[in-house]
């Protein structure tokens, strides 16, 4: 028992760990809020176009000299814009528009990331995460992102669940349909944000999918998957960190397969759960 405390409690004894730590939360409560709405609706690759395109506004930053987290999040917030703009045009696929969306903004960060050396090495550093430098401005950030975004959640609630599950029906009873697309986008790009530093932007999509894909196995009322979704997102943040220390690999990596691990566990889980009430309905009946 002893040796079980110094191995969670041992990587945390140095303040920039504790910081690390605390930023880690941030995205483990965040994230999977936000990807319950991305697993319900069916747009992970948003997502995943999400956290490619925002390069362009992080290498933008980068060589303004200006904070790439206002970069990150104003390119979030452009190509949220683009898409949701194209949603009436139904010749085009979502899809579709995701995937043009998606390379125009990768292939802008690209070529801002050509337009000097020096960007090179320092960009890895938001691509795959660099959670052990976060210092306390990164912290007030990603706490205060957080926290607004949990409100918007919380005071939408309704609305995105009527929105996700009943579009149609939502329309005619005066649900902000249209304001709700932008909405979503819009957490879609606070979440990559505040993933940043710990992930990466490549990875911020295994935060954004996995816990709540993993509670979408567990359980189908959407409240209940939101709290399953933030355990299974803290317990990987802060697995997958202490996991990095001992095992001296990058967090954002860790922390990502100690996610999907937990996706294969509750896929696991409901398999046998769906397999032992098959079993029961076949039973024969006993007097």
């Amino acid at each position: 028992m002893t040796l079980l405390r110094e191995w969670l409690l041992d990587p945390y004894a140095t303040e920039f760990m504790r910081r690390a730590a605390l930023s880690s939360v941030f995205v483990g409560i965040l994230a999977p809020t936000v990807g319950v709405w991305v697993v319900l609706r069916r747009v992970a690759y948003l997502g995943d176009a999400m956290s490619h395109g925002t390069l362009a506004g992080v290498a933008g930053a980068y060589i303004a000299g200006v904070s790439v987290t206002i970069g990150a999040l104003v390119a979030g917030l452009v190509m949220g814009a683009i898409v949701t703009s194209y949603d009436d045009r139904r010749r085009l696929g979502h899809d579709t528009v995701i995937g043009v969306t998606e390379t125009l903004m990768f292939a802008l960060g690209v070529l801002l990331i050509s337009q000097t050396d020096s960007i090179g090495v320092d960009i890895t550093h938001f691509l795959f995460g660099q959670i052990v430098t976060v210092d306390r401005t990164d912290l007030i950030v990603s706490g205060v992102l957080t926290g607004v975004s949990l409100a918007v959640v919380v005071v939408t609630f309704a609305d995105l669940r009527a929105m996700t599950f009943d579009p149609e029906h939502a329309l005619q009873v005066g649900v902000p349909v249209r304001a709700l697309r932008y909405v979503v986008m819009a957490l879609i790009s606070v979440t990559v944000v505040v993933c940043l530093d710990t992930v990466g932007l490549l990875l911020s999509v295994a935060m954004l999918v996995t816990p709540a894909a993993a509670a979408r196995l567990v359980t189908e009322r959407v409240a209940p998957m939101t709290f399953v979704a933030i355990a299974i997102g803290v317990v990987s943040c802060l697995g997958g960190l202490t996991r990095s220390y001992h095992l001296a690999t990058p967090p954002g990596p860790t922390i990502a397969l100690v996610s999907v691990g937990w996706f294969v566990l509750a896929t696991v889980m409901s398999r046998r759960h769906r397999g032992d009430r098959v079993r029961a309905t076949a039973a024969p009946v006993t007097p």
